[in-house]
This record gives structure tokens, C-alpha cells and sequence, in this order.
């Protein structure tokens, strides 16, 4: 499969089980008040496993054939999707392996291996992630997931942009967090499909910003490296499947700073009593900084939730 509609996500949607949550839309009003629109979060951070890559990980394992399901499955992951993957395979009993670095958050790190994940580390550089990989498909018979190419990722990602648009028709922006570019590739597809004057505008660390660059020279552009606190955005290129379908969809991609983020971290705790890590928390970021400006019903993607309680305590002590 290479092309990806807005039916495929529907049918995907259909076959979500009931401990995948259709996760609350809530209005900020402090946000709505300083902008003069509605700013409304959209909680994957309140999602099982603590993000929103469950979706995706679900219908990744959901989908695979007997031989797959018995040989096992391996994906790389800097944390978020390992999780998810772990604990849906602990679900649907298929055997997971997950590729991580050894800088990976431990704290994401003993989520993965608590839901029943096998974790296998490799160095700390993101090529080395898919090296990695591949050897064990080679070594242990695993079926290996490149989930840069894998349309089945989209598909998942893309449930939250017609949860979205079903919570709220009258969506004009949606804001969402770009690492390797399913995410947000998805979420445009299904709100594109259904109403083409919706604005998705992509978010990105200005230490992490693949997708940013590749965005405006228009061709996939890699990076040596990245530096920046969202520990989730840490892709140097974009995927091929990914940055296709951002071309086509996606109507702009903003950079953030890391002071900026911690910053919105903190406010969302403080304000909104919301525990959103750094990775999450870019949409509400490029709000406070003055890097978006809404001109209707905006909608940010709080993509995720799992930051260490140290790490979270630091940032409060630090932004309050």
C-alpha cells in the first residue's frame, strides 16, 4: 500500500478497541481570551500508554498476518511509540522488540520494558536506530517496521484528525508536533479531506528541525544531529511516505526555541493542570511565542504526556 485516503483512516477508526481512548477536546480560556478565538487542547497526552502514538501502534500489530504475529516484530523508537508498542503487543499477544538509543529518557525507557517490551540499544545516532534494525530482521527472522515508510503509521496517526474534526466541525488550525512527519502527515490527510479550508501547521525544536528545512527547500533534508529538550522530535530527516504527503497537505511549519517550550510546560501545569512533556507541549509554544497567530478556531495537539517527575519538577522550579 502506498497511497493512503481518508477512508483508509476511517476504517481504521472502526477497528479502534475501547481502551484506545477518544481523547477530550478542551478549551483554554486563557488562550481564547488572549487571542480573541477559541484555543482548544486536544489531550493525547490523557491517551493509553501516555501518547498518542497507541493509535498507530495499534494498527500496525492489528494488522499483521499470523506468520508476523508469531515470528515477532521489531520497530525503533526514541520512547514514545516503543510503549505503545510494547503494551499493544502485550495486548494482542505478538512478541515486540524495540530499537532505542542509549540516551533514550530512562523513564520512557522502564515504561517499555514494564509493558512487556524487549528493548535492544544501540549508539546515539538515528541512522544508527535503523542499522540496528535490520540486523535483527536479519539475525532473528523479526519482522521489521521502518515506521518512516509505513503507510499503516499514517493511517493511525491520522484517527486524530477526524476525532478532531468530529469533536469540533468548525476546526480552522490545527497545530501538531513533527518529528519524522507521520504524525502530522495523517492529521492532514483526514482534516484536508473533509475540509480543505482547514489550516495544519507543523511544529518543530530549532535544534531538531529536519522536517522544517525540508519543508521550505521543498526535497528531503537530513541533519548531522539534533540538541533540543523534546526528547520525542529528535528525527533528522523525514520520512519519504511522510514528507510526500506533508507537501500535499500540510500548509506551513513554524520553529520553536526550548526556552519557549519549557515555558509552555510550565504554563500548562500551572494553568491548565496538564502534564505535557516538552515534545507535546510545541503547539502551545508556538502560541505563547508569537510564532502562530489564530484567525479562528485553533486546535493544539498535546501529543503526549510521559516526561519524568524529576524532569517535570525541575521545569516548574525553574518557570514559576
Amino acid at each position: 500500500m502506498s497511497e493512503v485516503t481518508g477512508s483508509d483512516i476511517e476504517r481504521a477508526r472502526a477497528e479502534l478497541p475501547p481502551y484506545i481512548r477518544r481523547t477530550p477536546l478542551l478549551r483554554s480560556e486563557e488562550l481564547s481570551a488572549t487571542f480573541g478565538h477559541p484555543i482548544w487542547l486536544k489531550c493525547e497526552n490523557l491517551q493509553i500508554t501516555g501518547s498518542y502514538k497507541a493509535r498507530a501502534a495499534f494498527t500496525l500489530l492489528h494488522r499483521l498476518g499470523e506468520d508476523a504475529r508469531r515470528r515477532g516484530v521489531a520497530l525503533t523508537s526514541s520512547g514514545n511509540f516503543a510503549t505503545a508498542f510494547a503494551y499493544m503487543g502485550q495486548q494482542l499477544g505478538v512478541p515486540t522488540v524495540l530499537v532505542m538509543m542509549r540516551k533514550t529518557s530512562p523513564f520512557k525507557a522502564e515504561r517499555t520494558a514494564r509493558f512487556g517490551g524487549e528493548i535492544v540499544w544501540c549508539e546515539d545516532r538515528f541512522e544508527a536506530r535503523f542499522e540496528t534494525l535490520r540486523r535483527l530482521e536479519t539475525e532473528r527472522g523479526l519482522i521489521a517496521i521502518n515506521h518512516l515508510e509505513d503507510p499503516n503509521v499514517v493511517i493511525g496517526h491520522g484517527t486524530i484528525g477526524a476525532e478532531i474534526l468530529e469533536q469540533l466541525p468548525e476546526t480552522l488550525t490545527i497545530l501538531v508536533p513533527i518529528s519524522t512527519g507521520g504524525l502530522i502527515a495523517g492529521i492532514a490527510l483526514a482534516v484536508k479531506e473533509r475540509n480543505p479550508r482547514a489550516s495544519v501547521i507543523g511544529v518543530q525544536p530549532e535544534g531538531s528541525n529536519a522536517t522544517y528545512l525540508s519543508f521550505k527547500a521543498g526535497t528531503i533534508v537530513s541533519i548531522p544531529e539534533t540538541r533540543t529538550i523534546c526528547d520525542a522530535l529528535t528525527a533528522t530527516r523525514p520520512g519519504t511516505l511522510m514528507f510526500s504527503l506533508i507537501q500535499r497537505y500540510v500548509d506551513d511549519i513554524v520553529l520553536v526555541t526550548d526556552e519557549a517550550v519549557a515555558e509552555a510546560v510550565a504554563w500548562l501545569a500551572r494553568e491548565e493542570k496538564l502534564v505535557v512533556e516538552p515534545s507535546g507541549a510545541v503547539g502551545i509554544a508556538a502560541l505563547r511565542s508569537g510564532r502562530v497567530t489564530p484567525q479562528g478556531p485553533t486546535v493544539a495537539l498535546l501529543s503526549g504526556g510521559n516526561i519524568a517527575p524529576t524532569r517535570l519538577a525541575e521545569i516548574l522550579t525553574s518557570k514559576t
